[in-house]
């Protein structure tokens, strides 16, 4: 295995002095726009990576301030600067746990917003990097959009949830395949048979749909022919397709990927849960309203995302990775009131 290329190897090939080329790919004006489009190129080729850990050190001991003040950068992109808290929708927020556990390895996570007044993306990731920040946590993205532009090849980046699509980064995500997995399997072992599915919110990534949508399907085909029903119509469906699709298809049990509006649906059709029909809830995390359902607890997500950036800075993996990682974190089931056994 060839042994990866160093700093003194760029410079050795430049016939440039170390600093000159630390100074070359920090794309510092100190030095002729000239040299640093020379350095970066030899740097490119050797296939030298600086080292974000290294960078961040370097950087703390420039400043003067003790390296366990580095920062990880929390990037998010909604219209407005906290619209991706909780206050301002019902998706999970995964921000806390990160925070918590990167205070355990001694770093710091500040929240970076993408659309502050003024800002670009060249702009946006020369701020990170005057500021010694070479670790991104790519937060949930607002609905409708999956694709972020910046110079990833000057981060070590990973990303929460699925709904950055473009570029594919390692990213944590629950495990929504096993969430419907559980939820059916629980729906059997109490004694329903006809169990339907229904979108009945839309959700921010086509994805998790998709993963849902595969565990109920092949576990549609381990129950009876008789037993067997279609999809509610609809992604997400309306109440006139939820009422039509009920009357017809008349399940004794749901799983629904938001258990809100499906309440509110039965109640107008003058079903009752659980007396007519009983409920799980996919997404779980509403317990107001007592649903049972697959709890997966975002702070555990947020904290696994700092854990696998800070393995990928320390291993000096920076940009798109070639061959992306994902981590699926099962969440456990919760019991509510919406599904007792027949």
């Amino acid at each position: 295995m060839t042994a990866q290329a160093t700093l003194q190897d760029v410079a050795d090939r430049a016939g440039v002095h170390r600093s000159t080329v630390a100074l070359a790919l920090r794309d510092n004006p100190r030095i002729s726009s000239t040299t640093r489009q020379r350095v970066q190129a030899i740097a490119r080729e050797l296939g030298y990576q600086l080292n974000p850990l290294v960078a961040a050190l370097m950087s703390a001991r420039r400043s003067g301030n003790p390296l366990k003040h580095v920062t990880l950068a929390y990037v998010t992109n909604y219209p407005t600067r906290f619209g991706w808290r909780p206050e301002h929708h019902d998706r999970p927020d995964y921000f806390p746990g990160a925070s918590s556990r990167a205070a355990d390895f001694g770093y710091k996570v500040e929240h970076f917003w993408l659309r502050e007044p003024g800002m670009n993306s060249a702009r946006f990731c020369d701020i990170l990097s005057a500021r010694g920040i070479h670790g991104l946590v790519i937060g949930r993205l607002p609905p409708g959009e999956h694709a972020l532009d910046l110079q990833w090849e000057r981060f070590s980046c990973v990303a929460v949830g699925m709904t950055l699509q473009s570029p594919v980064l390692h990213h944590i995500t629950e495990n929504h395949f096993e969430a419907a997995s559980l939820a059916l399997q629980q729906c059997i072992h109490r004694g329903y048979r006809r169990i339907g599915f229904v979108f009945s919110e839309a959700n921010d990534s086509p994805r998790v749909g998709e993963r849902w949508l595969s565990a109920y399907a092949g576990g549609q085909l381990k129950l009876a022919p008789s037993d067997r029903i279609s999809v509610c119509a609809g992604d997400p469906a309306t109440e006139q397709e939820f009422s039509r699709w009920f009357l017809r298809e008349r399940p004794d049990a749901l799983l629904v990927t938001h258990g809100r509006p499906v309440l509110n649906w039965l109640r107008r059709l003058g079903r009752e849960v659980p007396r007519d029909v009983g409920l799980v809830d996919l997404a779980g995390d509403h317990p107001e309203l007592n649903c049972a359902g697959v709890y997966c607890d975002p702070g555990r997500i947020g904290a696994l995302a700092v854990e696998m950036l800070i393995g990928v800075m320390h291993r000096s993996e920076i940009g798109v990775p070639i061959s992306r990682h994902e981590v699926l974190l099962t969440g456990e089931w919760r019991e509510g009131q919406t599904l007792p056994s027949r």
